[in-house]
């Protein structure tokens, strides 16, 4: 969704106990679509690590939202995380598993 529309997206509420907040660093093209590039990932720890997204597998609009299926290296594994950007509140957040 364009970012000069958000003003017709409906305002939902977040259900923190379904999602967690994430740090994203993402790209805009020149007609308003957003795709993540970067995002912070929490490990073992509790570091907070800088994880490179090497694709997106799909895009799945929501209501006030969008979700995206993401694809990234972990180690020497491929791994798949969703992650949905609420457009309205600006923010980025996982699923909880």
């Amino acid at each position: 969704m364009p970012f000069f529309e958000t003003n017709n997206t409906p305002n939902v509420t977040i259900d923190y106990s379904k999602y967690q907040p994430v740090s994203v660093i993402a790209m805009f093209n020149i007609e308003g679509k957003i795709l993540p590039v970067y995002m912070g990932l929490m490990d073992l720890y509790g570091n907070v690590c800088k994880v490179r997204i090497d694709s997106i597998s799909s895009t799945k609009p929501g209501n006030g939202c969008m979700t995206y299926c993401c694809l990234y290296n972990s180690d020497i594994l491929q791994r798949r995380i969703n992650l949905t950007y609420f457009i309205n509140q600006h923010l980025w957040a996982l699923e909880n598993q």
